[in-house]
């Protein structure tokens, strides 16, 4: 392979897919980044969050345009754009970065020396308050849940609701 000699049209073409991958791959984060600063602080771009209505909108926006050109996975390309809004997220403070996975014996990050990050609180009230919400939904069902518990489980949802969650998706 040492001796083998590409061809210049191939070394051409090779340098040109490579500009259009790094071009674009910054053009996704900067597009990232701006809906993340024109949603309000709604975390859209995590589970079980509602998007707003200018993020639903723009999202359609974007599918069209990734098909017209007959982007291949249009699906894959928004998972990528929300993956970016997440990594600014934490890098502008809208949400702390998760805590590595690993326990009690020690995480990833407390080995390598990086600081210990929490959850941001809004990530805590989906994740803790999104728990039990759906337990007392499923008890509400059955039919077991006290009076009390009924008006508790209403809150629990307008806590939910308050952060942009949209109670329909939580199972």
């Amino acid at each position: 392979m040492a001796n083998t000699i590409i061809p210049d049209a191939i070394v051409a073409a090779r340098q040109a897919e490579l500009q259009a991958v790094e071009s674009g791959y910054g053009a996704r984060i900067q597009y990232a980044q701006a809906l993340v600063d024109n949603s309000g602080g709604v975390l859209w771009f995590t589970d079980g969050v509602k998007m707003p209505e200018l993020i639903e909108a723009e999202k359609a926006e974007y599918y069209k345009g990734l098909k017209a050109i007959k982007y291949s996975n249009p699906s894959n390309a928004w998972k990528m754009v929300k993956k970016y809004a997440l990594d600014y997220a934490i890098q502008i403070g809208l949400v702390e970065k998760p805590e590595a996975e690993g326990g009690e014996g020690g995480s990833k990050a407390e080995s390598s020396g990086d600081a210990r990050h929490t959850r941001s609180f809004s990530l805590r009230v989906i994740d803790d308050v999104g728990g039990i919400f759906k337990t007392g939904r499923r008890l509400e069902k059955e039919g077991t849940l006290t009076e009390k518990e009924k008006q508790c489980l209403v809150h629990l949802g307008n806590a939910l609701a308050a952060l942009g969650i949209d109670l329909a998706t939580l199972k």
